[in-house]
């Protein structure tokens, strides 16, 4: 039992590392370099996982809903990261197998609200990263009570005010960046209640400068980006540049 806490703790640890450089590196210039190395193939990856070798799936491939079909029901699948699948809802059914998973990030999927749904029943959800899906206000509703989730990162146009106060209710949420989802002031007042938020990225929406002043008055430790930049108030604009 010990053994299986203090693995549990060096991963959350590591998980909050993960996250808050997710979020640095949008305030620097300076490029992060990678080894140049050969990436698995899609398949090799789900190979590694089904003969328990590895727990992630990391692929730059234009993977498809049929071949997202070939992950159904690894339940020790912990990281998936597909930045180039073309997916659909038609993945929805394969997404609630994935019992295991703490990491989800689809960067150019539309998904909706049938797998928002399967991903409402993700219980080990740590991070959510959706940058272009179509879930509405209802298909986020099946958020609200995942206990773990840190980090949401998602783009919808289907999403309103009304998501925010299913945002509002996730108790576990650090890292909050929302892109091109149309909510105003009302929206945004949600988050003020949200003490234990600790950075929001705002990118295209319809609030106001007076929403935004009166959200850094209610949460003046917050690190706030609207489109990419500090809002001039900001008591905070240049702490994070300094050398």
């Amino acid at each position: 039992m010990a053994s299986q806490c203090s693995q549990s703790n060096l991963w959350l640890r590591g998980q909050s590392a993960c996250l808050f450089l997710f979020f640095a590196t949008s305030c620097s210039s300076n490029p992060v370099s990678r080894p140049d190395a050969r990436e698995p193939s899609f398949q090799e990856q789900v190979r590694s996982v089904q003969q328990g070798l590895t727990r992630e799936i990391q692929s730059n491939e234009p993977i498809s809903d049929i071949e997202f079909a070939q992950i159904r029901g690894l339940s020790d699948l912990e990281v998936l990261s597909l930045s180039e699948a073309q997916l659909s809802d038609e993945i929805a059914d394969t997404l609630s197998t994935l019992v295991g998973l703490k990491s989800l990030r689809l960067e150019k999927s539309s998904i909706g609200d049938r797998s928002s749904m399967a991903i409402g029943n993700l219980s080990q959800l740590s991070t959510i990263n959706l940058p272009k899906c179509r879930i509405s206000d209802q298909g986020i509703l099946a958020w609200s009570s995942l206990p773990k989730v840190i980090l949401m990162r998602i783009g919808s146009s289907n999403l309103s005010d009304a998501a925010m106060e299913t945002i509002s209710k996730m108790n576990s949420l650090r890292f909050l960046h929302l892109i091109e989802v149309p909510i105003t002031d009302i929206g945004l007042s949600k988050i003020q209640g949200m003490h234990q938020v600790e950075s929001f990225y705002l990118d295209g929406s319809q609030v106001t400068d007076r929403g935004l002043s009166q959200l850094i008055e209610a949460l003046p430790r917050l690190h706030f980006h609207r489109d990419q930049q500090h809002i001039p108030n900001d008591p905070q604009t240049d702490d994070h540049r300094r050398p």
